[in-house]
């Protein structure tokens, strides 16, 4: 028997005042009639692997049926959102990331929210993380006859770089967790494409803060990591839709990282730049603004 959770007081007040936030003004009609907290089914730490940081919180809309399971997943062609938590892989949890969620719940999505493996020195498990995260993610689909052809993947600064990785290599890459359902699109939010260039950047900037070269660990391997995990050599002829939302002042993820991998796209993409916007320091309008054109971006693909 499933055990569906529908988590804490706070978590159910912060999703039914999700309905008042102007986030969820995008130009297209949501998903779903008015949202109520009370259809979404809340499954925390589902286990992808066997470390402890491999699982993911599962939100799924459906009904509330009361004994003897407590809620049943709906199976409709709802879209279903991947988001990754940012950190410089190094730090981060998805429990803080539940704002973040909420324009897409308000929306009628359904929300996977990943954990991966991080830390100095751990490099390059969190993409190994994130790919066999969204293999499980295309697998509950299936199994609960949910589309797999709707999934969006996205993340910010370093979890911008690892949905950037699961789009490119689940639709031209090699990996063990590669599926045959690549993600409808990414959303980008002010991630790493080069990890190179960031970690050069860093070590003229500020040393003390190069979470590059922490993670990565020795920094024999910094070009081969980046040869290999950046986003902006894997760029490819069927790469996914991509759209990117970037700060021009942002001093901890420079905005060329966005400007150099959208200037290399040849598939369906957007860069929204953030006029005097530094590492996720947007006005409230700036971020309406950058949600609207990201629910309208994915809406006419």
């Amino acid at each position: 028997m499933t055990i569906w959770q529908f988590g804490s007081r706070r978590m159910i007040n912060a999703l039914f005042l999700s309905a008042l936030l102007p986030l969820a003004a995008a130009n297209a009609a949501p998903a779903t009639d008015t949202f109520w907290g009370h259809r979404i089914g809340l499954q925390v730490d589902v286990a992808y692997g066997e470390n402890a940081a491999q699982v993911f919180d599962l939100y799924l809309y459906g009904q509330r049926t009361g004994e003897p399971d407590d809620f049943a997943p709906r199976s409709d062609s709802r879209p279903t959102l991947v988001w990754i938590h940012g950190g410089g892989w190094i730090v981060g949890d998805k429990a803080a990331e539940i704002p973040r969620l909420l324009a897409y719940l308000d929306r009628g999505w359904n929300v996977v929210n990943v954990n991966y493996r991080q830390g100095p020195g751990t490099a390059p498990q969190a993409v190994d993380d994130v790919m066999c995260a969204y293999q499980r993610v295309i697998e509950i689909l299936e199994a609960a006859d949910m589309p797999t052809d709707q999934v969006v993947v996205s993340g910010a600064s370093a979890g911008g770089h690892l949905a950037l990785l699961v789009g490119m290599l689940n639709s031209d890459g090699d990996h063990p967790c590669k599926t045959a359902s690549p993600p409808k699109a990414v959303v980008n939010w002010f991630g790493i494409t080069d990890i190179e260039a960031v970690h050069e950047f860093l070590d003229g900037t500020q040393p003390e803060r190069n979470y590059a070269a922490l993670w990565i660990g020795s920094a024999d391997k910094i070009a081969e990591i980046s040869s290999i995990y950046s986003p902006l050599f894997l760029v490819a002829e069927n790469t996914p839709p991509i759209f990117t939302v970037h700060g021009d002042v942002d001093t901890v993820v420079p905005y060329e990282q966005a400007s150099a991998l959208h200037e290399s796209l040849s598939t369906t993409n957007r860069l929204i730049t953030i006029e005097d916007g530094n590492h996720g320091g947007f006005s409230d309008a700036q971020y309406q603004d950058a949600f609207q054109a990201v629910f309208q971006f994915i809406d006419d693909l």
